[in-house]
């Protein structure tokens, strides 16, 4: 597979951020103007017809249209009319935009309602399950470069070695993905959650290597796996009471709360780094959040 030499994921990403810092931050007027001509040409040249833009994007794309007109994107520079403009128009958008982020909230809450009902499910059919968390990502330098298209690809390949019950993922009994864009570095990635049956499997990190292994195989050696799974990481949560993965027991009530909370995770809107990770592009009939149906 061919990568985009386009900074595609950091474009987007950059056009949603100014466009929610002038609706609802405290980026000043000459930031705005500099960021316009910083990246409004790379980014409108970018544009895929193809794509479904989330409505900070789609309301960059119209604000800007509006004010350019039939001018080419290179023979554009913001100045302070322009960005005037810009800013102004951006503000009829506002309330659009607000109610976007509320049903996609809204969508949020009811996925993790149906997420803590799978589970509690399976711990209730289950005495022991082992529960397994990796974020699958893309390394550093070329995680910008990915485009939604790779990262569809990508997925999907994923989605059929878990349906197809591939080595690491014998006798999986439920899963729960969350796709999503941003964050501390940037790019797609993808936050996993594995369930295995607890009487069948019991070394939570080795399973984890394999998906991280199997990751790495479908992106063709560019994927990068952070795994939750490892004894350090797992002490860590275990001293603030928090260890929700690794082999749960039924009948220790701590560790099935922190099961849930941990599951949940997946579904949260808000991180807690304070970043905006929600896909902002992605192709038709994509879903940014699946999980499997539990297994009696």
């Amino acid at each position: 597979m061919i990568y985009s030499t386009v900074n595609h994921s950091q474009l987007i990403s950059n056009v949603d951020r100014l466009v929610r810092d002038v609706l609802f931050g405290t980026i000043n007027f000459q930031q705005v103007k500099s960021q316009l001509n910083e990246f409004y040409y790379s980014f409108m040249i970018s544009l895929n017809s193809e794509d479904r833009y989330s409505k900070p994007i789609q309301a960059f794309i119209e604000t800007t249209n509006m004010i350019i007109g039939n001018d080419y994107p290179y023979n554009v520079f913001w100045d302070d009319e322009k960005t005037v403009q810009f800013i102004q128009l951006l503000l009829s958008h506002e309330k659009t935009i607000r109610k976007d982020y509320s049903a996609w909230r809204y969508q949020s809450h009811q996925n993790g309602k149906r997420l803590e009902n799978n589970v509690r499910t399976l711990i209730s059919n289950y005495s022991r399950l082992l529960f397994v968390r990796v974020d699958l990502k893309y390394i550093q330098e070329i995680s910008n470069h990915i485009t939604i298209r790779d990262f569809d690809f990508h997925m999907k390949k994923l989605r059929d070695a878990i349906h197809n019950g591939d080595t690491c993922f014998t006798h999986l009994l439920h899963y729960a993905l969350s796709l999503e864009h941003g964050g501390k570095n940037g790019g797609f990635h993808c936050h996993l959650l594995l369930i295995f049956d607890g009487e069948k499997h019991y070394k939570d990190k080795y399973l984890a290597d394999q998906v991280g292994q199997k990751w790495q195989a479908i992106t063709e050696g560019v994927g990068y796996c952070f795994i939750l799974n490892t004894k350090e990481y797992k002490e860590g949560l275990a001293r603030y009471g928090k260890l929700g993965i690794g082999m749960i027991h039924r009948n220790n009530l701590q560790e099935v709360e922190n099961a849930v909370n941990a599951a949940l995770y997946l579904t949260r809107p808000d991180k807690p780094d304070g970043s905006y990770q929600r896909l902002k592009v992605s192709l038709p009939n994509m879903k940014a959040f699946g999980q499997s149906r539990p297994k009696d």
